[in-house]
């Protein structure tokens, strides 16, 4: 999200697929046959197990031999959930920050303004972790890292998928994400501020760690650092450093959590901002290769300009279905957030059906709304907001998938 939070106000598949949908030709059906259309079976078959060649290292104690087997098997599981919702014309709607807090509450159990208005809670759960790197107890939002963890545990354990953005902090001026001072070229490999940032990393990555689901495992997450790198509004951002610096920062990041810290559960995503995109070469600007993303989406805020929408969507799948990624709408909303003067059909008429009729822009694996601070910055709506009845109309729609149709199987129970 470009908006500074501290300047601020402060999304039961039983039934089968009836064919396997091939991702090169998926066509949106018209709106006229959503109440006829079944929700796909996105349960997923335990992923092969089998072992390779005998490993020359040490055997693990077999407590956490069976840890690592189950994260490989987590992290498979998410990865073709997610790659079986961009290619059935569905989409997974997520939500930042929705079971913290909403509008009117903070920290109740069980408790989202998705759920408030819909019935169930949203299929994505949206976190941030910035402000971890200085040490703090919470983000820059308010939410105790305490907190988001025991709210990633419990999404995963309902089968919801988390998903991690990074507001990183100047490591050159420890000023904030929105101190523009160029920082990336002091923080890359030989950068006088090489090793801040390392320690910034480490503490991310000491979060990561610690977020286990109930067999010890490591909960699979995807990671989003350094986004909407095409705009000016962060350190990071295209007038702010090169694109070798951006390359070498994105690279070392992910080659630390994979090869210092060991981390095989992560899935990486990559996400210029909407605005930027007309063409699927627009999106490539200053991507660092294949080998270094997992998820290849966009963040999109605007009004009922809804053709900027597909367009920037469109731009993202036809980029991801190059590189053989998965492609999603990491963020999106109405700009500067929902008020009372917001159109009370604004979700069905300037965001679902728009993306859902497109051929292109339905092959997404989720779209993210951004956080609901309260009623002057708030992304998707509570209870009494004007938009709510139009909001559960399309959440009841069989195309918009909520967490209690994210139905994985694990251990042969259907959670």
């Amino acid at each position: 999200m470009i908006l500074n939070s501290s300047a601020s106000a402060a999304h039961g598949f039983g039934l089968p697929l009836l064919f396997e949908v091939q991702l090169a030709g998926v066509a949106a059906c018209t709106l006229a046959c959503a109440s006829a259309a079944p929700r796909p079976d996105l349960r997923l078959a335990e992923p092969d197990r089998r072992e390779g060649a005998a490993s020359t290292t040490a055997p693990r104690p077999p407590e956490l031999a069976a840890s690592g087997e189950a994260t490989r098997a987590a992290v498979a599981r998410l990865r073709s959930t997610l790659e079986r919702l961009a290619a059935s014309g569905s989409f997974a709607l997520g939500h930042e920050d929705g079971t913290a807090y909403g509008v009117g509450w903070a920290e109740d159990a069980d408790r989202s303004d998705v759920k408030s208005v819909c019935g169930s809670h949203p299929a994505v759960y949206g976190w941030d972790v910035f402000r971890i790197e200085n040490g703090a107890s919470e983000n820059g939002d308010g939410v105790k890292f305490d907190l988001m963890r025991q709210r990633i545990r419990e999404a995963h354990r309902r089968g919801g998928i988390n998903t991690l953005s990074w507001h990183i902090d100047n490591p050159v001026t420890r000023g904030d994400a929105w101190d523009t001072t160029p920082a990336v070229a002091a923080i890359v490999p030989g950068g006088t501020h090489h090793t801040v940032y390392r320690r910034y990393l480490d503490r991310v990555a000491d979060f990561l760690e610690s977020c286990r689901g109930d067999d010890g495992a490591l909960i699979p997450i995807i990671f989003r650092p350094f986004h909407e790198h095409t705009g000016n509004w962060f350190w990071w951002g295209k007038d702010h450093t090169t694109d070798a610096d951006y390359v070498s920062l994105w690279r070392f990041t992910v080659d630390y959590l994979r090869n210092e810290r060991g981390f095989v559960h992560l899935l990486f995503a990559f996400s210029p901002g909407g605005a930027d995109l007309e063409t699927a070469r627009d999106y490539l600007f200053r991507y660092p290769g294949d080998a270094y993303v997992d998820v290849m989406g966009v963040d999109h805020y605007y009004d009922t300009d809804v053709a900027s929408l597909v367009r920037a969507v469109s731009a993202t799948v036809a980029a991801a279905s190059a590189h053989h990624k998965i492609a999603a709408l990491t963020e999106f909303g109405i700009r500067d957030g929902l008020s009372e003067l917001t159109p009370p059909n604004w979700f069905s008429k300037n965001f679902f059906e728009p993306l859902i009729a497109s051929p292109s822009a339905s092959r997404i694996a989720y779209a993210l709304a951004w956080r609901n601070a309260g009623i002057d910055h708030c992304f998707v709506p509570y209870p009494a907001h004007p938009t709510a009845a139009d909001f559960r109309h399309i959440c009841d729609d069989p195309r918009l998938v909520l967490q209690h149709d994210l139905s994985l199987e694990k251990d042969g129970q259907t959670q």
